[in-house]
């Protein structure tokens, strides 16, 4: 009796470990420790520099956001067409050594390397386990090769552009460590107020303000163009001006019970953006 019983004792021993074992692993969180923004910034009229100056691409939380094409037509849609992929902790070190080959996460900031008066400045805003760091750098500077490897010294205006170029191809450089595709909601929208814009071969169209206080209140005075007024967007609020917004073009004229009328410049902002308007 005493060998049955240490029998049957071992047999729900060995079936209790294995089922411990067969129990599944918790899923790894999303990667946080990296994030990166690109832009470009250039001298340009007020209302286009604030409809331009939003980030080409981000990096934030384990997903790569970024501008999809648009439709061909005109007048263009208010809204643009933001899509973000789920991007690896592997696709996340490469960016990261590779950076730190250039020379872009230490050393000198600026990279610039004697820009042309009005030509682009590229911008690239590194967070790496909260620490950020910002470099500038000619975005189109290439480094002319003659024998491999074809690789910009570090901290050098040819670093910059060949990391720029890499990371604004990263869907063909790291396509292994890139998730599907799909729409991506920004949950802050800066939104700019202007003069009505004209177009004489075309009637124009008409929307209502969807949000209170009346345009006139809304956000802050711009000192870009006058009368404008700018603020951002978000929380309970986003969900009417978005439904309404988009059924709208970049020539639309939006009017309130006040019998303002204003054109409406819409940019939405990425992970970590600050406000436009303050």
């Amino acid at each position: 009796m005493r060998r049955i019983a240490t029998l049957i004792l071992a047999l729900l021993l060995l079936g209790g470990c294995a089922g411990r074992a067969a129990s599944p692993s918790p899923s790894p969180s999303p990667a946080t420790g990296f994030a990166l923004r690109a832009w470009a910034s250039q001298a340009l009229p007020p209302v286009g520099a604030f409809r331009t100056a939003g980030p080409d691409l981000a990096i934030d939380q384990g997903r790569l956001i970024v501008h999809g094409p648009e439709d061909a037509i005109y007048p263009g849609r208010l809204l643009p067409n933001l899509q973000q992929r789920p991007l690896s902790q592997a696709g996340i070190d490469a960016l990261v050594e590779a950076a730190r080959a250039g020379g872009l996460l230490d050393g000198p900031t600026d990279l610039t390397g004697g820009l042309k008066p009005g030509a682009q400045t590229g911008h690239l805003l590194f967070v790496i386990d909260g620490v950020q760091r910002e470099v500038i750098g000619d975005p189109t500077r290439q480094i002319v090769c003659v024998t491999a490897p074809c690789d910009g010294a570090p901290g050098t205006p040819e670093a910059f552009g060949q990391f720029w170029a890499k990371v604004h191809d990263i869907g063909s450089w790291l396509a292994p460590e890139l998730g599907p595709e799909a729409p991506y909601i920004a949950d802050r929208f800066a939104v700019l107020l202007v003069e009505p814009v004209v177009d004489g071969s075309l009637p124009p169209s008409t929307a209502l303000w969807p949000l209170d206080p009346p345009m006139s209140q809304f956000g802050v005075a711009w000192a870009g163009s006058p009368p404008a007024r700018c603020g951002v967007i978000e929380g309970d609020a986003l969900k009417a001006a978005l439904a309404a917004f988009g059924e709208a073009n970049e020539l639309t004229r939006w009017t309130d019970d006040t019998d303002a009328v204003y054109s409406v410049v819409v940019r939405p902002l990425f992970p970590g953006e600050p406000d436009p308007c303050s």
